[in-house]
């Protein structure tokens, strides 16, 4: 069945659309919308897709070490911020794909399945942790600030946390 994404401003329309022969084939697991109203997408094998408002492909993405890109976020600088959950690790490029740092990663610790991602005014990157059960956050350059939560139903708490939002005023 089709799957259509469709992201509205005053303006312009940005709309994907795509056939899948079964449910499970859809190959984007991120998508955010940059402020240049581009459609950034992330998923399987480590690649990513950039879609201009007509929903045409601009460029894809190759992620370094990437398998299953849950999720996806622009930095301040406009860099391209994707999160590899069978991996353990955030990938950090620039927005022609261009890797720059890597965070995380299954023997390095830090993180215990990266999903959501969001980035801060400050530029300082909240990553879901789903098998964690916690939010950790970094600073774009990759420094460890401190993390939240832990497994639980109490506020405070979380169950297999997948993504995160944060408003135009910060709040998490």
């Amino acid at each position: 069945s089709p799957v259509e994404v469709k992201v509205a401003g005053p303006n312009e329309i940005t709309a994907v659309k795509q056939e899948f022969k079964h449910p499970f084939d859809c190959k984007y697991l991120g998508i955010v919308v940059g402020p240049d109203r581009l459609l950034y997408c992330s998923g399987f094998h480590g690649y990513g897709t950039i879609f201009n408002t007509q929903g045409q492909v601009l460029r894809s993405l190759k992620f370094k070490n990437g398998d299953q890109m849950c999720g996806i976020a622009l930095g301040r600088t406009g860099n391209v911020i994707v999160s590899d959950v069978a991996s353990s690790h955030i990938s950090i490029c620039t927005a022609d794909g261009e890797f720059i740092r890597e965070v995380g990663g299954k023997n390095r610790g830090l993180l215990d399945g990266p999903c959501g991602l969001a980035v801060n005014k400050e530029g300082h990157i909240f990553v879901v942790e789903i098998r964690g059960h916690c939010v950790s956050v970094f600073t774009e350059e990759g420094t460890f600030l401190y993390s939240f939560g832990h497994r639980g139903k109490a506020e405070g708490e979380f169950n297999d946390p997948a993504r995160i939002h944060i408003t135009p005023d910060d709040l998490v």
